[in-house]
């Protein structure tokens, strides 16, 4: 292979940044799966639109014709070419198109609808387009599990799982003073979008003997929660699960689940 130049890698590096700064600054819309999203998309000087061309399309993982406007005909209308993903779901907002408003909305979202998406109006001069990102997830209904496997020499070891959810959960595992622990890669799957994470550790005693398993999602629109399993043996070969405390935390903007684990270790 041909090794590249200290200026071509340079230039290589600096496209990376620029491309991670454009997608970090595209805005982003979050919706759980089965509501109504809208997605936003018109013209500061409101310039009436009624008789213009504009066209959603989702661009990824491959382009979809999502809805087309023209002049007053459209999908919905009889106009031909719509994705059969999105047919008889999307609308638009006849009485704001004198105002410049080419929004639409998409109802029952599925998370097949997650992805980036573009509103253009190829017959203006220049060309305008206008980019956003849809993330369709389950928050919050999902129930993440925690299983003790059992003890070794090494410690206790532990393991928290969350299965068929979207957007694609990360797990850490951290003590009571919420260092992160180390542990086994995660076992990722997926399956229709949907995505089963294990994350396994070993913990050996400490102060409070306290641990816990952090979920997070991309993009909550819900306050988070704190779900506490509380587990508790004679001995390391009789470990339990034990009552269930529920507490709150302040909003974010990703959702976390702690899943903590009071550990009685005798030693």
């Amino acid at each position: 292979l041909k090794m590249l130049s200290a200026s071509q890698l340079l230039w290589f590096l600096a496209f990376l940044i620029l491309y991670s700064l454009a997608e970090a600054m595209k805005p982003h819309l979050f919706a759980p799966e089965g509501s109504d999203a809208i997605l936003p998309c018109s013209f500061s000087t409101k310039e009436d639109i009624v008789q213009k061309l504009f066209d959603w399309r989702k661009v990824d993982p491959n382009k979809q014709e999502v809805f087309m406007y023209d002049g007053g005909l459209h999908y919905s209308n009889g106009l031909p070419g719509q994705d059969e993903h999105f047919r008889g779901r999307v609308s638009y907002f006849s009485q704001e198109l004198q105002f410049g408003n080419a929004s639409i909305i998409i109802r029952n979202t599925t998370v097949a609808d997650s992805g980036n998406y573009t509103c253009g109006f190829p017959r203006l001069q220049p060309e305008q387009t206008f980019n956003i990102k849809l993330v369709v997830g389950e928050y919050f209904s999902f129930e993440p599990h925690i299983t003790i496997l059992g003890a070794t020499e090494s410690g206790v070891q532990l393991k928290c799982h969350v299965g068929g959810v979207h957007p694609k959960p990360k797990l850490q595992w951290k003590d009571s003073d919420g260092n992160v622990l180390s542990a086994e890669d995660p076992v990722v799957s997926e399956r229709g979008g949907r995505y089963n994470v294990t994350l396994c550790t070993i913990v050996t005693p400490t102060k409070t003997n306290c641990f816990h398993c952090v979920v997070k999602q991309e993009g909550s629109i819900l306050h988070p929660a704190v779900m506490c399993w509380i587990v508790s043996g004679a001995s390391l070969h009789s470990l339990h699960l034990g009552s269930c405390l529920v507490c709150s935390t302040p909003a974010s903007m990703e959702i976390y689940i702690h899943i903590y684990v009071c550990v009685f270790i005798y030693v």
